[in-house]
């Protein structure tokens, strides 16, 4: 069966045009400008992933899968973090091709910042402090729905990403959740989405989880995390809910437990 090679051709490694980072670029076998990238940062703590649209033609779906996969593969192999079971490389390449369409909508359950089943009124996340958390996330692109929410690796949790949702909206609040149309998550095209694989995790001791993804957006970006929040001002990373915030400047500033390491956003060098 014809892949992606066919149609389309990879520059590897210290090769790429003008970025930072180890990365493949992909531009189409008859020549042209380049339509897709994926690369790996390693300036900060821990490896970061990023995916970018170029000016050329957007590879299919199908190839820009494919195209992801095989890079994501390589560059974890290479960065010493092999993935013999390959549900990571999937989990990053589904968060990356976030760049292929416009998302259009979204919608999702909103946790509480209490416990309601405690016997208290259940408290909810208001502008000024700069994080939602989620039960889960779905949003539309007019191709299919795409869903983030959490995984558990051990005693860690991380973002789950995954190309089609069969989530629905419940009807009311339920206790400590309750149903969320107008998520303050960006809309419109993503030009770039950067997957943050923390290896340092509990010292080093466990595999690496995706702790946090941005998405940029042409005027504004998103930030998830994953955490969850035990009151207003307690907030714990690694834990299970989808933390929506409206940049890394917003998470550099907040504190979390235990103390997050900061990284720099480099999705925007080199165009």
């Amino acid at each position: 069966m014809a892949g992606w090679r066919d149609r389309w051709q990879a520059v590897v490694a210290s090769d790429v045009s003008g970025r930072d980072g180890i990365g493949w670029e992909f531009t189409p076998r008859v020549g042209g400008e380049v339509a897709w990238a994926i690369f790996r940062e390693d300036g900060g703590p821990f490896p970061v992933f990023i995916s970018s649209r170029g000016d050329a033609e957007l590879p299919s779906a199908e190839d820009a899968r494919s195209m992801t996969e095989e890079a994501v593969a390589d560059l974890l192999d290479a960065g010493g973090h092999a993935d013999a079971v390959g549900w990571t490389t999937q989990n990053i390449s589904t968060a990356l091709c976030l760049v292929r369409e416009p998302l259009l909508s979204w919608e999702g359950e909103e946790w509480a910042l209490n416990d309601p089943d405690a016997g208290e009124s259940a408290e909810w996340a208001v502008p000024a402090d700069q994080r939602v958390p989620f039960n889960w996330l779905v949003a539309s692109t007019g191709q299919g729905s795409r869903q983030v929410s959490t995984y558990q690796d051990d005693g860690l949790f991380g973002l789950l990403f995954r190309s089609e949702s069969t989530r629905r909206l419940p009807p009311a609040a339920d206790g400590g959740l309750r149903p969320r149309n107008d998520p303050p998550i960006l809309r419109g095209q993503v030009n770039h989405v950067e997957v943050a694989y923390d290896v340092l995790a509990e010292g080093g001791r466990t595999p690496g989880v995706v702790s946090e993804v941005l998405l940029h957006g042409d005027h504004e970006s998103t930030l998830l995390i994953a955490a969850e929040a035990y009151s207003r001002d307690d907030w714990r990373l690694y834990d299970e809910s989808v933390v929506v915030l409206p940049s890394l400047a917003a998470a550099d500033v907040l504190p979390w437990a235990p103390d997050r390491l900061r990284w720099r956003s480099t999705a925007c060098a080199g165009g």
